[in-house]
C-alpha cells in the first residue's frame, strides 16, 4: 500500500512541478487502484471508507470557494490517498504537507522570490508529508 501510494505521488509531484496540474486520468487510475487495495486488505467498513474521504472533502471544497487556488486535482488526490491510507494516515499526511508548504511559502515572501498571488505545485508537500506519515507511523 505504501509503495502505491509512494509511487503514484512521486510521478504526479513531477507533473505538478513541471505542467501545475495532475491529469485526470492518472488520478482515475490511482482511484481504481486504491479502491482494489482497500478491498483486498480490508479498510474496515463502510464507516471508516467514508471518515477516509473526509479531508479530499474538505479540500474539494476549499478549491471551490477559494475559485481554485487550491486545485480540484489535489483534493481529488486526497480523496484518494484517504481511500489507500485511511483517515488518519491521510489526515497526517495533509497535515503536514500544509505545513511544509506554509514554511516554504514564508521562506519564499521573506526572501521575495514570491508575492502574495505566486502559485505554488501542492503535491510534493503532500509527497513529503506521506513520507512523514510512514516513517512516523511504522514507528509506533
Amino acid at each position: 500500500m505504501w509503495v502505491i501510494a509512494g509511487s503514484f505521488m512521486a510521478v504526479c509531484s513531477i507533473i505538478d512541478i513541471k505542467k501545475k496540474e495532475i491529469p485526470l486520468p492518472l488520478i482515475g487510475f490511482f482511484a481504481a487502484a486504491a479502491v482494489v487495495c482497500s478491498v483486498v486488505f480490508g479498510a474496515g467498513g463502510w464507516e471508516a471508507f467514508l471518515f477516509s474521504l473526509i479531508p479530499g472533502s474538505c479540500l474539494l471544497l476549499l478549491g471551490l470557494c477559494t475559485r481554485e487556488s487550491i486545485g480540484y486535482g489535489d483534493g481529488l488526490l486526497v480523496l484518494v490517498l484517504g481511500i489507500i491510507l485511511g483517515p488518519e494516515k491521510c489526515l497526517m499526511t495533509v497535515g503536514t504537507g500544509l505545513a511544509a508548504s506554509s514554511i516554504y511559502a514564508l521562506a519564499l515572501l521573506v526572501c521575495r522570490k514570491a508575492d502574495g498571488r505566486s502559485r505554488l505545485p501542492f503535491v510534493p508537500f503532500l509527497t513529503l508529508g506521506l513520507g512523514v506519515t510512514f516513517i512516523v507511523w511504522n514507528k509506533m
